[in-house]
């Protein structure tokens, strides 16, 4: 069969239907595998109206991630950010550590309109979890995750919620028994993650190397593949029986199959089909670039007042914010040529993403 040559990525296309935000920039964790606390770029906490002023320049968004790096319960508006966004009609959905969910914010999650919450569990145990997830305790997440549920129910809500698991070498035994704690608890999705060391750019910013060291010892190595395999079974046939949606990894990356005709398909359309946008107001290529000190498209914030005040003591409306035009600006369009070219962005070149390993 005579294969197609892929359309190109277009350098400046239109404007995605999904987006993903970033609320807040700081979390109440310090899980060993994340450069939240450690982010070399402006931590932000986005305010409610310059939200709305970002959303307005949005009008064919259809799906919204309303979460990046940071906690967004730990933005007081955050709930209001889900409401506003899910009376235009768009599909709100979030990550949570669930460690600040209270009865109030439980009621919220259901009545908000949010429509899918992604619960992060990373064992089945207290030391495997609390190992991983410096700072929080799984009692208390557990707990909080039967409130969730229970919340759930008394308001019949059609809340989508599902398990999210970072794999690594500490906490590949407790797939199964995490895929029980789930559905004990009325959960019945969980989608595995590896945790990839994409943290290998030639110019990684300092800060990061210890994160890349731990994330070198700690992710699945050649070694481990052939336990992995065994494990992914066990848990494949556990999900069956309990009638479970299983979401698990590539173990290894995908064997390349280019003709020589037609040249190798593009890896990665992250940046012309989805916008990420981190609480301070950078573009980011994507989800998995994480913070602007490590590759940015530029700052949808940084435009000129509105309007000057009347008074000069009087300060100053918000910066209008200017998607579009760093969606479509020189660097965005820059960074979409080199991913299409046989020498992507450094910062791609390491990613799960781009190597199909997520």
């Amino acid at each position: 069969m005579t294969l197609s040559r892929p359309a190109p990525i277009p350098v400046a296309p239109a404007l995605p239907d999904f987006a993903q935000i970033e609320p807040i920039g700081r979390c109440n964790l310090a899980c060993r595998m994340c450069t939240v606390n450690d982010r070399g770029d402006t931590v932000g906490e986005l305010p409610f109206e310059q939200f709305a002023a970002i959303l307005a320049q949005l009008p064919q968004l259809k799906r919204l991630h309303l979460q990046g790096l940071g906690e967004p319960m730990l933005h007081p508006r955050f709930f209001d950010m889900v409401a506003l966004a899910a009376r235009q009609g768009i599909d709100v959905s979030t990550n949570t550590n669930l460690t600040l969910l209270t009865e109030a914010r439980a009621r919220r999650c259901v009545t908000s309109g949010l429509r899918s919450l992604s619960v992060s569990l990373d064992g089945a145990s207290a030391a495997v979890y609390e190992s991983i997830r410096v700072g929080a305790s799984f009692d208390k997440v557990v707990r909080n995750l039967g409130r969730l549920m229970a919340a759930r129910t008394a308001a019949d809500s059609p809340l989508h919620v599902r398990g999210v698991m970072v794999l690594m070498r500490r906490n590949l035994s407790e797939l199964p028994p995490l895929i029980r704690l789930l559905h004990d608890h009325g959960v019945h999705e969980l989608l595995v993650q590896r945790l990839s060391s994409d943290l290998t750019q030639p110019d990684l910013p300092a800060r990061y190397i210890p994160i890349q060291r731990y994330c070198d010892t700690a992710e699945l190595t050649p070694a481990d593949l052939r336990h992995a395999e065994a494990v992914f079974a066990q848990a494949r046939a556990q999900a069956a029986a309990l009638r479970f949606t299983l979401h698990l990894p590539r173990l290894t990356a995908p064997t390349p199959t280019p003709d020589a005709a037609t040249g190798p398909p593009p890896r990665c359309n992250w940046p012309s089909e989805q916008l990420y946008l981190t609480a301070a107001g950078e573009m980011l290529p994507c989800c998995m670039v994480a913070t602007a000190d490590r590759a940015t498209l530029g700052n949808v914030l940084n435009g000129a007042p509105r309007q000057a005040p009347a008074d000069p003591a009087d300060p100053a409306e918000p910066a209008k914010p200017d998607v579009a035009g760093v969606w479509a600006g020189a660097r965005a369009q820059a960074f979409r040529t080199a991913l299409e070219s046989d020498t992507p962005p450094a910062v791609c070149q390491s990613c799960a993403l781009y190597r199909g390993t997520f």
